[in-house]
């Protein structure tokens, strides 16, 4: 009887190693120390951020494409917890960082003496692609949607049947 508790006794011993080194071995590779790709595992880098940007940005409004606005505008909103009237809690942390990315790498820069623009309307490269619509005054980030059914889905190349040529 003895032998058969020590034969236990070694059996739990090596099982308790082999926890151990696999637990050891997933903090080593990172498993379990990022949850934003842990839970979006096969996604590439610029997919995570994308994803982060409409997450954070797309729960309150329609996440803009990045290119409409230039960098320097997403910074600062990015910054401000005014965010057009409403109080906010600015992103931090992995959040804010993979926002940053997207945005920072899909916007645009500005021009020489070009004043960064704060509303979508004064947007140089919004006018540009919206040169025949006559827009309500504001123009409002909720309206995209009458010209753009799919905006929901970040399509914003597909129009309503009334904008299709």
């Amino acid at each position: 009887m003895p032998h058969f508790r020590g034969q236990r006794r070694r059996v739990w011993i090596w099982g308790m190693i082999a926890v151990l080194a696999g637990l050891t071995g997933s903090l080593l590779t990172g498993v379990g120390q990022n949850p934003v790709a842990q839970a979006q595992q096969g996604l590439s880098q610029t997919q995570l951020e994308q994803a982060q940007y409409v997450r954070s940005c797309g729960s309150c409004h329609v996440a803009l494409p990045a290119q409409v606005l230039p960098t320097e505008t997403w910074r600062r909103l990015l910054q401000d917890p005014n965010h057009y009237g409403q109080q906010i809690q600015p992103l931090t942390g992995v959040p804010l960082q993979l926002a940053w990315g997207y945005l920072r790498s899909n916007s645009r820069p500005l021009r020489q003496r070009e004043p960064v623009p704060y509303r979508l309307a004064d947007s140089r490269y919004f006018r540009a692609l919206h040169l025949q619509v006559e827009f309500p005054s504001p123009v409002r980030v909720s309206s995209c949607v009458d010209c753009h059914p799919r905006v929901d889905f970040g399509d914003f190349a597909s129009l309503s049947p009334d904008w299709q040529s």
